[in-house]
């Protein structure tokens, strides 16, 4: 993931944290975390982190699941 993509993705996060914990009542909370999340579906460059990090997360989880079947036939020999 480029530098940018780690600044976006930190900053939307921090967003949704300060949403969360700030002190406004609940309504108020609601609707302003529907703006963001409106905003952020609208962002292409927040959809390709997205789509890159789903990609990765399933390489990384077919690598893992290679592994634990190597090292399952290992022990059973």
């Amino acid at each position: 993931m480029s530098k940018s993509g780690k600044f976006v993705l930190g900053a939307l996060l921090g967003a949704a944290a300060a949403a969360l914990l700030t002190p406004i009542a609940g309504k108020k909370t609601r609707q302003k975390l529907q703006k963001t999340v409106e905003k952020v579906k609208s962002d292409e460059r927040v959809n390709q982190i997205i789509e890159k990090g789903s990609e990765i997360f399933e390489k990384a989880k077919d690598a893992a699941g290679e592994k634990i079947n190597q090292q399952t036939k290992t022990k059973r020999k």
